[in-house]
């Protein structure tokens, strides 16, 4: 296996943290900390970078947020300047691992994501049901981000990684002096008070090298699964494993055997949410429900979408935000529906998104006297095709 001992000085270069600023601020530009950073970028970054030489470096305080969708989550925020530094590791690091990851490990991967996933999925699902009576077997992974191991972790990291600097600034990212990340064993979020949170596992949901971090950690599975289990049809999308197969007892001899690598190895285990499903009663993978003939949104995210859809549209009404931020929840709904089967979702959508058009004529009265508003040709047509594949 090749090693790295020099990763720290390239980590810390102030070229590498100003092209991190430019990753970092993507789609945040008109946020008050960036647009702070932004002013003297070359004069933090210097200071950055001098504070990971000096190894003075220390992560901020996390802002902590609840994401309710599809299960509630407590997610965590970093201070912008914590984020640079997060996009320079990752620039240098993460291709460091992701040559060695699987063709089938698919998730914040450039060229993979979650429609690949899914696509590659139903594809080998159309393979096993036409050879006869087939299985899915779902692995879920309890609590994983807040379960990852930090020592095993970066026993891990250390078999590639053997520059001491770089080791260190991976253990200030872990070990957070302000706020810890993991559950005990079994628990939810909501139950654990902050007080009572586990310092030596879990890493924070919606930092970049969380993500990372769950990737390589899992990796361990993947290499056992392929190369010492030798399964083919095996797919994972970070924590949300799939595998199919004809034989119902040998999934169940698979999945035991899976659960057991993952205690001994890795400090994790699966839940109860664990299942092996006839093939033709479909599975749910990131976030869909796939069959081998078609895919259909899972009910809790209909049900999202349809509420948020209609938040967004009385905060138009009200005028607490504006029609480019209504047009751009339609356009990211339009990308979701467009990889699903979801026809009378889109009529209903469809009905709910018309009177975003009504509210608009309304406004347009108003401002020009009472009088009829001529909006640009197609407007008005738009409601009834615009979430249409």
């Amino acid at each position: 296996m090749k090693t790295y001992n020099n990763i720290f000085v390239q980590v810390a270069d102030f070229e590498n943290l100003m092209l991190a600023h430019k990753h970092a601020c993507k789609g945040k530009r008109t946020r008050d900390e960036v647009l702070v950073f932004e002013q003297k970028k070359a004069e933090y970054c210097i200071i950055l970078k001098n504070r990971l030489e000096k190894q003075t470096y220390k992560v901020g305080a996390y802002r902590i947020f609840w994401i309710r969708r599809p299960v509630l989550r407590m997610a965590m925020a970093l201070h912008y300047p914590d984020r640079v530094v997060q996009w320079g590791i990752y620039q240098i690091v993460f291709p460091i691992f992701d040559k060695g990851f699987i063709p089938d490990s698919y998730a914040c991967r450039k060229g993979k994501g979650a429609h690949a996933a899914l696509d590659h999925l139903q594809y080998w699902m159309r393979q096993a049901d036409r050879g006869g009576p087939a299985y899915t077997l779902k692995l879920d992974v309890s609590k994983y981000f807040y379960r990852i191991d930090h020592e095993i972790l970066l026993r891990i990291i250390g078999k590639k990684i053997t520059d001491p600097r770089m080791m260190w600034l991976f253990r200030v990212i872990l070990h957070s002096d302000q706020t810890k990340f993991g559950l005990p064993e079994g628990m939810s979020a909501d139950e654990v008070p902050p007080e009572c949170r586990l310092e030596d596992v879990g890493v924070p949901i919606g930092n970049l090298t969380s993500q990372m971090f769950a990737n390589i950690y899992l990796d361990t599975l993947d290499q056992f699964v392929k190369h010492t289990l030798h399964i083919h049809w095996y797919i994972r999308y970070m924590d949300d494993i799939i595998i199919v197969g004809h034989d119902k007892q040998e999934l169940a001899r698979i999945r035991d055997e899976i659960g057991a690598f993952l205690r001994r190895e890795l400090n994790l285990a699966l839940n109860r949410k664990t299942s092996i499903q006839p093939l033709k009663q479909g599975v749910e993978f990131v976030g869909m429900k796939v069959w081998p003939t078609h895919r259909r949104l899972r009910h809790a995210t209909i049900r999202g979408i349809k509420l948020r859809l209609s938040q967004v549209l009385a905060e138009y009404e009200e005028g607490k935000i504006t029609e480019e931020s209504v047009e751009r929840t339609i356009g990211s709904y339009r990308g979701v529906l467009s990889h699903c089967e979801c026809m009378s979702l889109r009529h209903k959508l469809n009905q709910t998104y018309g009177k975003f058009y009504e509210i608009k004529k309304e406004r347009g009265k108003k401002e020009h006297g009472n009088q009829d508003v001529q909006f640009e040709e197609g407007w008005e047509d738009l409601s009834g095709t615009l979430l249409s594949g």
